[in-house]
């Protein structure tokens, strides 16, 4: 399939996927400096969540950008926003030499941190935007698939990557190259030539309001993924309170260090590969993609639970089984984005996106800080084992759900 994609008729795909995968490493090297700068510097862990609560709200409010991603030149959304990721980059950068920061100058990180973020909101949508448009409907599952794996790919070494360029070249040099890449990218959305035609459905005369209402009409009418959707919301709630058990549960059962919680992502990460490296493998029609998503949910929380009642016996079974668990879950993922894709007039799927990771993400800050709660009072595993039991349970309704509908 990837020696398919190099030929003319495909130059669309690559020239996205090329250009995504460098806004992906520019955005993780730019944010892991502004993070590593406010924690190295100012040792304060109020500023540090300053970042941190800018994220999450900016998920959660990812919604509000639906009707600007739908009524802009798509093309042009991305050169414009990679134009200002990269200006931002390189405008930072003096702010660097000053140790002693004044306030408006940390102001002006978190703006440009808050800005540049926004900016990666409104391009993420837009490949599930383009990519109907540009590829034929049998070959989204493998496409789809070819894109996941290649963010999987760079999961593995981003984080550990950018934390050594900021170890051995400095914050302010990696910012510099986090500029470079976003120019890099830029290069490559110049290069893409689709029917921008197809796109410019929304009315002239539509108000922003009028255009985010059609879009959340268009997500109620459409009752299989909303049906979809809102669990997931739930799911994700224990996403969140496993997530802060997670470093304690590895600590707990793998080894007494950092490494142990490392080694955890990194079984999750090659397994998030592997995931989307298979699903390229299957194209299934729309009842049967349905049922894919509820095996794939149901095998990764019996993984899950699996993980919490092996661990005092056999821990590095651990490994395999978060493995195992973000196997399924991968695949699960990039199918329900299939489903997503065919479901919706392209039209509408930047509002549809933008809606669905609204609904998706506003639990998991929730779900982080009953996490705390659940961990400091009851241990990690409890916490670890209720993303298992919810998710299996949002799988057997999933089930039941779609037995209704085929009644």
């Amino acid at each position: 399939m990837l020696k398919n994609l190099t030929n003319k008729d495909n130059s669309n795909v690559v020239n996205l996927l090329i250009g995504r995968i460098g806004t992906n490493i520019a955005d993780s090297l730019f944010y892991m400096a502004i993070l590593w700068y406010f924690k190295s510097h100012f040792h304060s862990p109020i500023l540090l969540s300053l970042i941190f609560i800018a994220d999450s709200t900016i998920d959660m409010l990812a919604f509000t950008l639906g009707p600007i991603i739908d009524r802009s030149n798509i093309k042009k959304l991305l050169r414009v926003v990679t134009t200002i990721q990269t200006i931002l980059s390189l405008l930072i950068v003096p702010l660097f030499n000053d140790r002693t920061l004044h306030p408006l100058a940390i102001t002006f990180l978190i703006i440009a941190y808050i800005l540049s973020t926004i900016g990666s909101t409104l391009i993420y949508p837009a490949e599930d935007k383009i990519l109907p448009i540009i590829v034929k409907k049998k070959n989204l599952t493998k496409v789809n698939g070819i894109f996941q794996m290649s963010y999987q790919t760079l999961d593995l070494f981003l984080d550990a990557g950018a934390t050594i360029l900021i170890t051995y070249l400095s914050i302010k040099n990696t910012t510099i190259i986090s500029g470079l890449i976003f120019a890099f990218a830029l290069l490559f959305y110049t290069r893409l030539n689709f029917n921008i035609q197809s796109f410019s459905s929304i009315k002239e005369d539509n108000t922003y309001l009028r255009d985010l209402i059609i879009g959340w009409q268009a997500l109620h009418n459409e009752k299989k993924i909303l049906i979809l959707i809102l669990p997931f919301a739930l799911t994700n709630l224990f996403y969140g309170i496993a997530s802060i058990g997670l470093p304690y549960f590895a600590t707990q059962y793998l080894s007494n260090s950092a490494i142990s919680y490392g080694g955890l992502e990194l079984a999750s990460s090659i397994g998030g590969l592997l995931g989307s490296i298979i699903v390229q493998h299957f194209y299934v029609k729309d009842n049967k993609l349905r049922l894919l998503i509820v095996i794939c949910l149901m095998l990764s929380g019996v993984s899950i639970i699996l993980e919490t009642i092996i661990a005092s016996i056999f821990p590095i079974l651990i490994l395999l089984f978060a493995l195992f668990s973000t196997f399924w879950i991968s695949m699960m993922n990039i199918n329900f984005r299939v489903l997503v894709q065919e479901s919706f007039h392209p039209n509408l799927l930047g509002r549809i996106n933008t809606i669905n990771s609204s609904i998706v993400n506003c639990m998991i800050p929730i779900g982080s800080f009953l996490g705390g709660i659940i961990v400091k009072n009851f241990g990690a595993s409890p916490a670890i084992i209720l993303e298992g039991i919810a998710q299996v349970i949002t799988a057997f309704f999933y089930l039941i759900i779609f037995m209704k509908a085929k009644n």
